[in-house]
């Protein structure tokens, strides 16, 4: 018998499904060729492909799934594009969303309502619930899916 849960984490929940099966798809086949041809040695898509996948790892730690990315050096604390890094290959991201996803849905979804739309008192600097914390990050992954296959239509 599934668990009942509430209507707006089931409505993210669904999105986060969409996103984990579009996200390797839009990246599938995105080759260094590609990555330069509008500005060599452009990383812009590699860090934003790696920081997606590094948002996911960090709400996994939060939630107790101590997990890393491969390239977590490249991600870790929030780092901004790194023009002169030399990033893994777009695919080599596909293995670590695969790995992750899973395991955070199930930790998403064994949330209760306290856990997910109360403020946090441990962090009175902070606001929001952590809900409005995921829902920010799926509308990030929104973003970022648009922004590569946007990007794909025009190698095409």
């Amino acid at each position: 018998m599934e668990k009942k849960i509430d209507i707006r984490l089931r409505t993210l929940l669904e999105s986060y499904d969409v996103h984990t099966d579009l996200f390797p798809k839009i990246i599938t086949g995105i080759t260094e060729r590609d990555l330069n041809l509008f500005k060599k040695g452009s990383n812009i898509i590699p860090w934003m492909v790696g920081s997606q996948v590094q948002l996911r790892y960090d709400i996994a730690n939060w939630l107790g799934i101590h997990e890393n990315q491969a390239a977590a050096e490249l991600f870790s604390g929030v780092q901004t594009v790194q023009d002169n890094a030399i990033y893994p290959p777009l695919a080599s991201f596909i293995d670590d969303w695969k790995k992750i996803s899973p395991m955070l849905r199930n930790a998403i979804y064994e949330l209760d309502n306290e856990e997910l739309f109360l403020f946090s008192k441990k962090e009175p600097g902070k606001t929001g619930t952590f809900f409005d914390l995921l829902s920010d990050i799926i509308q990030r992954e929104t973003n970022c899916i648009v922004h590569i296959t946007a990007w794909r239509a025009f190698l095409t």
